[in-house]
């Protein structure tokens, strides 16, 4: 195996694990965060002439950065649902807004693990005076809830930028509002500097993040910044929406199970399960003809 096919199997499984990449090194870099803050604690009560239990300077990293880690997945969640859509402006104003929950809600979980682990340890956990103390914290939290979502933007544009965009070979002549004749048969990719095509019926299924929809063709994913129901207009009449974050190729489809919740499984030719929604069950059935 040569080095470029090496370097090739390790950016294909980065992409295919990305999510699990992205969790690992938030993970690493807040253990690197607690124990360089803890050993500070440890070496600034030192330097003042008092005493600091090693399990308390931990206590108090541990404790935060768990439940900024435990926010993490709300607050993607929240901006790929509703903030992404903004424009920059609002999308601006908007997490500058979200900074004040994001604490109120690390600094409340924050507390709780510490009370929690000084009973443990025998001992009682004092907050302080909480208007001040609570100011001192939403400082720090509000720098960390922008430096989390500088990061986390910053991750996703690298992995996007490994995975290639796609767009419409329309796009550039045609505007924002307006719409092709007829549905384009081919996407362009453009891809770490180059550029090449892929027909429109290999896509299998594409699914909604924020501002963008996912295109996955094999084992590949293409995101394309467009909504979800401007793609649907383009998109020829073998794909179908089943779901308010999910349009499906109807040649891609295995076989669909109904499911106690009145929802519908739809599994596909590569095994993906995906759901068909009540709210686009009907339209769904009368595209296929079904009873």
């Amino acid at each position: 195996m040569t080095t470029n096919d090496k370097q090739q199997q390790r950016l294909n499984h980065f992409l295919a694990h990305q999510k699990a990449w992205g969790a690992m090194l938030l993970i690493g870099w807040f253990c690197i965060n607690i124990v360089v803050l803890a050993t500070n604690h440890l070496m600034e009560y030192q330097r003042m002439g008092k005493s600091l239990a090693l399990w308390e300077a931990f206590c108090w990293e541990i404790s935060s950065c768990v439940i900024l880690l435990s926010l993490i997945p709300l607050g993607i969640w929240l901006n790929d649902r509703w903030l992404a859509r903004l424009d920059f402006k609002r999308w601006l104003v908007a997490h500058m807004l979200a900074t004040l929950p994001f604490s109120l809600l690390h600094v409340s979980g924050m507390v709780g693990l510490r009370k929690l682990w000084y009973f443990l340890m025998d001992s009682r956990y004092e907050f302080g005076h909480l208007p001040m103390e609570f100011f001192y914290e939403y400082r720090k939290d509000a720098q960390a809830y922008l430096t989390l979502a500088l990061v986390i933007a910053g991750y996703r544009f690298i992995v996007r930028r490994l995975q290639g965009e796609a767009s419409y070979l329309a796009d550039s002549a045609e505007s924002e509002s307006a719409e092709p004749e007829s549905p384009p048969e081919r996407l362009l990719i453009k891809k770490l500097g180059r550029e090449f095509l892929i027909q429109t019926s290999d896509i299998e299924w594409i699914e909604a993040s924020g501002n963008y929809a996912n295109l996955h063709i094999k084992d590949t994913v293409y995101p394309m910044r467009i909504t979800m129901d401007k793609l649907e207009k383009l998109l020829p009449s073998n794909f179908a929406r089943i779901h308010r974050s999910t349009i499906v190729n109807l040649e891609q489809i295995r076989e669909i199970q109904a499911l106690d919740t009145g929802d519908y499984q739809v599994t596909l030719l590569n095994q993906k399960n995906l759901t068909l929604s009540r709210r686009y069950r009907d339209g769904f059935k009368s595209l296929l003809s079904l009873t």
